[in-house]
């Protein structure tokens, strides 16, 4: 930490004072400072920039103001970083070098991912031509023109949009947009669709199905637009049977999979998986790739009530020897909570279960040592024996 002089690079910004030891958490690394860990907050609008200092007034680092919830100051700027203008466009094109080395052949990819890149609360996928935006904080909406121009400036991006009611688009926005991953072609509705049009997190996990897709009957439940269903089938899987409660999604899946020529091994059902699972049918694969069941603490206990009954349903659901892909992107569930969740399903479901893989998230999203709210997703495989 420095202390800030009264003609220091920060002297201008209103300061908001921790209280005591609370900086301890921030100075390692950590981006968000709680409501409940300040001794003075400034006036203050939400997404202003304020300085961050401890109970001694030294400074800490630069961050904007969030009005509402718990974290009251997410941190942009730690110790001596430098803090300007033209610190998005720096993080952007740092971000978008990454991600070409990670993906040097294909143009979709988890741009930014939030805090692990340097920009909290900002989210961005690319999607072939198309970047399309999530951010809530009017820090980032005042800015909206200064960081489209800094996606726009990458070879081959035309569009950026960010997501929201009212919320601005710059350049030429065309939806849906046809993007290709790992050799599929995926219409992408960022408009009609969850998040930003598809979840790219899976995307290095959906090879799991390499080993265990050819040949078997599949089962996809929450197929979303069909990603599972469509590697499932490209890696040689007899039949496969997508799920999802939405009927968008659903319809997406199918045109996803006929623009694959897949469209004669996949089938998709809108309806809930546990009904299905509810049949009696058996699968030699069943993927579970629920959304987040838990989004915060307080719900943690319903949340795993609810993974262990459909893990369990699947479990039931498996041919000797079959294969269950199952996952959870509910933060508040680390790995041995959710590893002991899958214990406790396959003790209900009165089956044996070797645990053959964990995963976590594509590297385009990144978590941060520092912040381990920032490692969110988990993947298992497990093998009926």
């Amino acid at each position: 930490m420095t202390d800030p002089t009264p003609n220091g690079p920060f002297a201008q910004l209103p300061a908001a004072r921790l209280l005591l030891r609370e900086e301890r958490r921030l100075v390692r690394g950590h981006c968000w400072a709680f409501r409940n860990e300040f001794a003075e907050l400034p006036p203050l609008k939400d997404g202003d920039v304020v300085r961050v200092e401890s109970h001694s007034h030294e400074h800490v680092g630069v961050g904007y103001y969030q009005e509402q919830g718990g974290i009251a100051v997410r941190l942009l700027a730690h110790g001596r970083e430098r803090f300007d203008e033209e610190l998005l466009a720096r993080r952007i094109e740092k971000a978008a070098a990454f991600r070409r080395r990670l993906f040097p052949e294909e143009h979709t990819w988890r741009w930014i991912h939030g805090e692990s890149d340097g920009l909290p609360g900002l989210i961005a996928d690319r999607y072939d031509r198309l970047v399309v935006v999530q951010a809530e904080s009017p820090f980032y909406r005042s800015r909206a023109e200064a960081i489209a121009a800094a996606f726009l400036v990458e070879d081959g991006v035309t569009g950026v949009l960010f997501r929201g009611e009212g919320a601005p688009r710059f350049g030429t926005i065309e939806t849906p947009v046809v993007c290709s991953i790992r050799g599929l072609s995926f219409s992408v509705d960022p408009l009609a669709g969850q998040k930003t049009g598809l979840f790219l997190d899976q995307r290095v996990n959906w090879s799991l199905l390499a080993a265990h897709a050819p040949g078997a009957r599949v089962l996809d439940g929450h197929c979303y637009v069909g990603a599972w269903s469509m590697h499932a089938a490209k890696y040689g899987a007899r039949e496969v049977i997508g799920v999802d409660t939405s009927r968008p999604a659903i319809e997406l899946a199918r045109a996803n999979a006929e623009r694959n020529g897949l469209a004669d091994r996949c089938s998709f059902l809108a309806a809930d998986i546990q009904e299905v699972l509810a049949r009696g049918e058996s699968y030699d694969v069943v993927v579970i790739d629920p959304p987040a069941l838990a989004k915060g603490r307080a719900p943690i206990v319903k949340a795993l009530g609810l993974y262990q009954a459909i893990n369990r349903d699947a479990i039931k659901a498996l041919n000797p020897g079959g294969v269950l892909i199952t996952s959870s992107c509910s933060q508040p569930v680390d790995d041995a909570t959710f590893l002991d969740m899958l214990k406790r399903a396959a003790i209900a479901a009165e089956r044996r279960m070797q645990l053959l893989d964990l995963r976590g998230a594509a590297p385009d999203h990144p978590a941060l040592l520092t912040m381990p709210e920032t490692r969110y997703l988990k993947c298992a495989v497990l093998r009926l024996i």
